[in-house]
């Protein structure tokens, strides 16, 4: 018998909390904050957001968190607001994805969940892209195996980056450039930036396809994604909601086991 799960998902990053609700078996409303913003602004998306998922049954709020300090004040907010019970990733449930990793290897949660999420939803090997404050680009086999790839910069970490390692490099906020030829400083930077991560990202989905004997289909999500990859001939798939799906699928193959 299938059950109506009426879930808070908030996926904590290293620089932006993600939150949505899933109800009617659909992700609704995925909205990000960064850590900077006034915590009063958090509360608020917090508390509307469980307030979407409070009246009905089978309530649930579910973390994931690469982020301790932030984690620990939306834990906080969560009690405040008395939004309950919570459920922590990989802590309180696993994600449902076979790991192919060196031994005591350490994954960030948002790698695995967006890899069990895609899997889930192609059933075949893929790309995951995560592009934020740093991209990552992993690789998922055939059978649903998590084998790791590849840990970068991010597009603002590595503008900067340059910006507080060269004295003349000015602040630049990350945007498509204009043209790929740079006429002024800081398109020349944005222009090395945006083209070097896809021209890495480029690369590696190449390797991986002869790692993997096949071409896999490449998924991309993050704060990131959409500039760096819209209207990209080499992404398929543009998911802003991938972790949390794959946060909604975790708590349904648990549901499954305990059946």
């Amino acid at each position: 018998m299938s059950v109506n799960l009426n879930l808070l998902l908030i996926n904590i990053g290293n620089t932006r909390t993600q939150v949505g609700t899933y109800r009617d078996d659909k992700v609704h409303n995925p909205e990000s904050i960064c850590h900077s913003a006034p915590e009063r602004e958090l509360e608020q998306l917090l508390s509307q957001s469980f307030s979407e998922v409070s009246d009905s049954t089978n309530v649930m709020v579910l973390i994931s968190s690469v982020n301790r300090r932030a984690k620990e004040n939306v834990c906080q907010i969560l009690k405040t607001i008395n939004a309950q019970p919570v459920v922590e990733i990989e802590d309180d449930l696993k994600v449902p994805i076979g790991l192919q990793l060196d031994p005591e290897t350490i994954v960030g949660t948002d790698r695995l969940l967006n890899a069990a999420a895609a899997f889930g939803h192609l059933g075949q090997g893929c790309v995951v892209i995560d592009a934020g404050t740093a991209i990552t680009v992993d690789f998922v086999d055939g059978k649903g195996t998590f084998h790791g790839g590849a840990i970068g910069p991010g597009a603002q970490t590595m503008l900067q980056s340059m910006h507080q390692h060269a004295e003349q490099l000015p602040e630049v906020t990350f945007e498509k450039p204009i043209e790929a030829v740079g006429h002024s400083t800081s398109q020349a930077m944005l222009s090395a930036v945006f083209y070097g991560i896809r021209g890495m990202v480029r690369e590696l989905v190449e390797q991986y396809a002869e790692y993997a004997g096949s071409y896999p289909a490449v998924v991309a999500t993050g704060g990131d994604a959409e500039v760096l990859f819209k209207d990209y001939d080499l992404v398929e798939h543009m998911v802003p909601e991938l972790t949390l799906l794959g946060m909604v699928q975790a708590i349904k193959e648990q549901m499954k086991s305990d059946d």
